[in-house]
């Protein structure tokens, strides 16, 4: 049975005059990113891409150590094990950023015009505590909704996430209420989400999520994105710490935000419209 055959409406339904239809898999994927907050997505890498993105991430994060003056600088500023913006230091993320089925399904909820807001590469080490254990949104702070949403957190996950090595727990749904649930509603809706290395664990960024406690002898490692509409802004300036050639590619122009700087004069914003 093909995908598309699968996916006829089958339910008898009374008194229903709208209905969502859906066109294929990503559709389906999208349409449950929008119900309860999350999905699973297929990176499509390979067990050697990523073994050699879990290598590239730790050299990445010896040389921010290094930057700062040593780990208990990060420990001061609270962001210890976060190799903050790899893109910056290696083409490979790149394209980790702009995987195929990623940008793909992020289009079918955010439209064309999408930027890359962050990328941060995480540690969740053997027996140590993370601030990513707390309950958060990747857009802190914030306490209200939206009609559609303008903002995704894809979590690519370069181990297995397991119940011992602190999968990522996510409250159902909450990216429909401004308010952080009950505690009622976290103990009975709290979801830890198992996934092979290679998934994309893709979030409304409204949605409320945790880091789990890793209870094993190995590393859990993942590497976040947050991918929104282009009014919003950048964690960093993009255009300006990664390599100038990706301005010439029509997507990554957008999507690295090249498109979305401001402009240094009216004359600029008059060409770029031009």
């Amino acid at each position: 049975m093909s995908c598309l055959a699968a996916l006829v409406p089958t339910h008898v339904a009374h008194g229903v005059s709208l209905r969502t239809v859906l066109r294929d898999d990503l559709d389906a994927k999208a349409e449950e990113l929008r119900s309860i907050g999350y999905t699973l997505l297929d990176s499509g890498l390979s067990a050697r891409e990523l073994a050699a993105l879990r290598d590239r991430m730790e050299s990445i994060y010896r040389t921010q150590v290094d930057e700062i003056g040593g780990a208990q600088a990060l420990v001061r500023c609270h962001d210890l094990d976060v190799a903050r913006c790899p893109l910056a230091y290696d083409d490979t993320f790149v394209g980790v950023a702009a995987n195929a089925p990623l940008i793909s399904l992020v289009q079918r909820l955010l439209g064309e015009n999408i930027v890359l807001l962050q990328q941060n590469g995480l540690f969740n080490r053997p027996q140590s505590q993370h601030y990513q254990t707390h309950w958060h949104r990747d857009i802190s702070y914030q306490h209200w909704t939206s009609s559609e949403p303008i903002a995704i957190n894809a979590l690519l996950t370069l181990d297995d996430f397991t119940h011992e090595n602190g999968a990522t727990h996510v409250l159902p749904a909450s990216h429909l209420r401004a308010e952080f649930p009950s505690e009622a509603y976290v103990e009975k809706f709290a979801t830890p989400v198992v996934a092979p290395a290679g998934t994309f664990l893709v979030l409304d960024a409204m949605l409320f999520h945790r880091a789990g406690r890793n209870r094993s002898s190995g590393e859990r490692r993942a590497v976040n994105h947050l991918i929104g509409r282009p009014f919003m802004a950048q964690q960093f300036d993009l255009p300006r710490m990664v390599d100038a050639r990706h301005g010439e590619d029509p997507f990554l122009n957008r999507y690295l935000g090249f498109r979305w700087s401001p402009c240094a004069s009216v004359a600029d914003w008059r060409r770029l419209r031009s």
